[in-house]
């Protein structure tokens, strides 16, 4: 355990390089204590290396995380919590881009293999057992320290999660899916004092960028600085009542983002009458051991 319970506690998944270091070296200038999560080579000389906002800030702690293992992420979120008993917020934001061609030509006599799912595996099922494992603690935070204060995650989209994105289709449907996972879970965790958001960013300069791309995008006017990506993290860590909220970030700009309109009443009622509707047919199957809980 820490000597002191003062210094608030964030996990930052792809912590050493774009937006998660910019992240960590955000929250170190406002006294968190850091648990760096990545797997590059260079991450503890990076964490090491990082400034401290105050005298007393506790120096970040990097693990070696792939992030797509469940077993990795257990064992982050444990010594996380071993700290001093809590997890104040979590950043999932370790992402990939595609790592399979979908609309590569295959020979008439060449039968294709099983696709390449490494980046819904990391930028999405990832997230899923993040999610899991932040919940769970949180959980166990609030039964075993007391506190009250709300604790928070935010998730790392991407504008591409509501728009096409035709050289990255994983990619793009990972991060619709992570969309969907944000508005579906926020406003009920939110009601144990647990707040689920994901931020939206345009084009950052990040190390996910091909060679050449970065300056491309600048020379147009269309790069978003990581100033406005941090002033995001912030709008949802300083406010406890947003949960479910999807921002969509670009250039120096915010917009809390809604689903899209319904087109009917019937589709409103499909959607909206939980309690009438899904929660009683979901919980007749899981009472009787069909569903997971």
């Amino acid at each position: 355990m820490s000597q002191s319970p003062t210094h608030p506690v964030a996990i930052i998944t792809g912590a050493a390089s774009g937006i998660g270091l910019a992240l960590t070296t955000h929250l170190l200038s406002k006294n968190y204590k850091i648990f760096m999560a990545d797997i590059n080579p260079h991450g503890p000389s990076i964490a090491s290396s990082l400034p401290l906002g105050f005298p007393s800030t506790p120096t970040p702690t990097y693990l070696h995380t792939d992030v797509a293992s469940f077993p990795a992420q257990a064992a982050l979120f444990k010594t996380a919590f071993a700290y001093n008993g809590s997890i104040d917020f979590f950043a999932a934001n370790a992402g990939i881009d595609d790592r399979e061609d979908v609309f590569k030509e295959w020979g008439s006599a060449e039968e294709p293999n099983a696709p390449d799912l490494t980046t819904l595996d990391v930028d999405l099922g990832a997230v899923f057992g993040g999610l899991k494992l932040f919940v769970w603690y949180a959980r166990k935070s609030g039964r075993e320290v007391g506190r009250g204060r709300v604790r928070k995650m935010v998730v790392t989209a991407s504008m591409m999660g509501i728009y096409p994105f035709e050289t990255n289709p994983q990619y793009c449907a990972a991060k619709h899916g992570l969309i969907g996972l944000t508005r579906s879970t926020g406003p009920k965790f939110a009601k144990e004092g647990i707040t689920v958001n994901a931020i939206l960013p345009a084009f950052v300069p990040t190390g996910l960028a091909p060679d050449g791309l970065i300056e491309k995008v600048e020379m147009k006017g269309h790069l978003t600085p990581m100033s406005t990506i941090l002033k995001a993290y912030d709008a949802l860590i300083d406010n406890d009542d947003f949960s479910g909220e999807t921002v969509e970030v670009t250039l120096d700009e915010l917009h809390f983002r809604k689903p899209v309109e319904f087109p009917n009443y019937s589709q409103k009622w499909l959607a909206e009458d939980l309690d009438g509707l899904w929660l009683g047919s979901y919980g007749e199957k899981r009472e009787a051991g069909e569903v997971a809980l």
